[in-house]
């Protein structure tokens, strides 16, 4: 089902085998297997067939501005991930679900707490990815907020004069005929996180 964590996992048990029995191989021999092993592709969306890329933009912002004597200026902007799927095989791919997470923080002005990790998710369907093809499709729009306060006011409770909410990445997960198909996250560490 996932050939790159299959093909990963064999290659670690195969390195651990030929360094366990200390095979006699040609010298070349063991520089291509350990070529092979190490250029292993893992950032990859988890299957050779698909190639996943997204590139995240802003789409919308709105800014208030507060007042010198103790307002507060805030911006609001929506965000949205632009994804390709490319079919990288020779045959048609049908009845491809696509399901992302958009991973963000947010922040609150006036609080002393860290940010607050939160998600976002949504899905798309693909009838037929056709040989070589490339299928685009944006993402829902996540909104975040930035806002500090105006001139030299602090809080007196020592809570954050600034606050602002991050994109941290996304995660996409393809599923054909009900199947996990295959998997991609930038960075590649939001593989590893639970989706809510």
């Amino acid at each position: 089902m996932f050939r790159t964590a299959l093909f990963s996992l064999i290659d670690r048990n195969l390195l651990t085998l030929l360094l366990s029995i200390n095979m006699k191989l040609p010298h070349f021999v063991s520089n291509i297997l350990l070529t092979l092993i190490a250029s292993s592709p893992v950032g990859m969306a988890g299957n050779f067939d698909i190639e996943i890329r997204c590139v995240s933009k802003p789409i919308d912002q709105t800014v208030s501005k507060g007042s010198a004597d103790g307002g507060v200026n805030a911006t609001k902007e929506h965000w949205v991930y632009d994804v390709t799927i490319e079919n990288k095989t020779f045959k048609d791919l049908a009845n491809l679900d696509v399901n992302y997470v958009i991973f963000f923080t947010q922040e609150q002005l006036g609080v002393k707490a860290g940010p607050t990790k939160r998600q976002q998710s949504g899905s798309f369907t693909i009838d037929v990815l056709r040989t070589h093809q490339k299928k685009m499709f944006s993402t829902n729009p996540v909104e975040l907020k930035k806002s500090n306060l105006v001139g030299a006011w602090i809080y007196s409770s020592g809570a954050k004069p600034n606050a602002q909410d991050k994109l941290a990445g996304l995660a996409v997960r393809v599923y054909q005929d009900g199947q996990l198909f295959a998997e991609f996250a930038n960075p590649s560490n939001l593989l590893r996180e639970k989706w809510e």
